[in-house]
């Protein structure tokens, strides 16, 4: 009799803990409802470094409005550049999450290709990799070379690429 207690209460006991569709389908919504919304990242340090970005509209010399992102940033470790490349204007031309594209993408345009022969790669705190194809003192020189890499075709563009990254400081390691 103890035996056919102990059975059933162990039979009960694995009907009782099975998991249905309905439970994996309202745990997957909530996940996706909190990775999505804007509060969920807001409190995080993303969203401490994501506040410091600035975006503003600057009237380049020769007349046209151009944008130009704030950002602090600093050279990224093996991205190809040293501190002497960073200058105050630098026009991007890849950004990423992951350090391995942006220099994949860095070495393809600067090596394999030739094409912006002096690109590396900077990174934000949070981080996000940018690969910048020239740094520039002056914000003329920065939007002449946004207007001919934008007018170029070897290079295959989505919005909101490329654009001038002004770094306001630059962070030793």
């Amino acid at each position: 009799m103890r035996k056919l207690l102990i059975l059933l209460l162990l039979l009960g006991a694995m009907c009782a803990c099975k998991t249905t569709e309905a439970n994996y389908r309202a745990a997957y919504e909530k996940a996706i409802a909190g990775r999505d919304s804007a509060d969920a990242i807001e409190n995080t340090i993303y969203g401490r470094e994501r506040r410091q970005v600035g975006f503003s509209y600057v009237v380049a010399p020769d007349g046209d409005t151009v944008a130009v992102k704030k950002q602090l940033v600093r050279i990224t470790e093996g991205g190809g550049g040293i501190r002497e490349n960073l200058k105050p204007y630098c026009v991007v031309v890849g950004q990423f999450k992951q350090k391995f594209n942006a220099v994949s993408m860095r070495d393809r345009l600067a090596i394999e290709q030739g094409i912006l022969p002096g690109a590396f790669v900077v990174e934000t705190g949070e981080p996000y990799y940018y690969v910048v194809g020239a740094s520039f003192s002056s914000l003329a020189e920065a939007t002449a070379c946004l207007k001919k890499i934008t007018g170029e075709k070897a290079i295959p563009f989505r919005s909101p690429l490329p654009f001038i990254l002004q770094a306001t400081a630059s962070r030793k390691r």
